[in-house]
């Protein structure tokens, strides 16, 4: 029996176990690439905060809501002396029995937690409890999602007034300052 010499390119691959020159077991395939993660559509975009709000052409302040419980705004700058008028809309899609705003503006120098703390057990009023009345200068309906209610009132005067929505949870986060000069 004769035999022929062997390429040293299939030595080399039997070495490497891709041909599985061994003759015990067949080599094991080698491992695919990973499968590249599938692309997610783009988040829907969240309204950017703005940090100070001045009335509009018509002389209205535009002010949102959302299902995450956020105003877009944290500052309202008025003229002392001026007719204010706010407009607040829900732009979520929740209920307001789920997740319901209003926008109460309440007296220079008031506890916005004591008045939220207050309003927690006042759901029949929605949410405008009879205890706290005497600090409350203004204040929208509670909305739902796609609601909107604008209001319209004076300021005692110059000063910081603080305003939140009283719907239960949401003052730690949904709260600002109106300011009039």
């Amino acid at each position: 029996m004769s035999t022929r010499p062997v390429p040293l390119s299939i030595v080399a691959l039997c070495l490497s176990g891709v041909l599985g020159c061994s003759g015990d077991k067949p080599s094991a395939p080698s491992p695919s690439p990973p499968t590249p993660e599938p692309v997610k559509p783009a988040a829907k975009p969240v309204p950017a905060m703005v940090l100070t709000a001045t009335p509009d052409g018509s002389g209205v302040v535009r002010i949102t809501g959302d299902d995450i419980m956020k105003f877009n705004v944290a500052r309202i700058e008025v003229k002392a002396g001026e007719k204010v008028k706010l407009e607040l809309k829900h732009i979520g899609k929740l209920a307001k029995e789920v997740m319901g705003h209003n926008l109460v503006v309440l007296t220079a120098g008031a506890d916005t937690m004591a008045f939220a703390q207050a309003a927690v057990g006042a759901a029949e009023s929605d949410y405008i409890p009879e205890l706290g009345k005497a600090q409350i200068i203004a204040y929208t309906k509670l909305l739902g999602g796609g609601e909107s209610d604008t209001i319209e009132f004076d300021l005692p005067g110059p000063g910081e007034y603080p305003f939140l929505c009283s719907y239960p949870g949401h003052a730690a986060l949904m709260k600002g300052v109106l300011v009039a000069r």
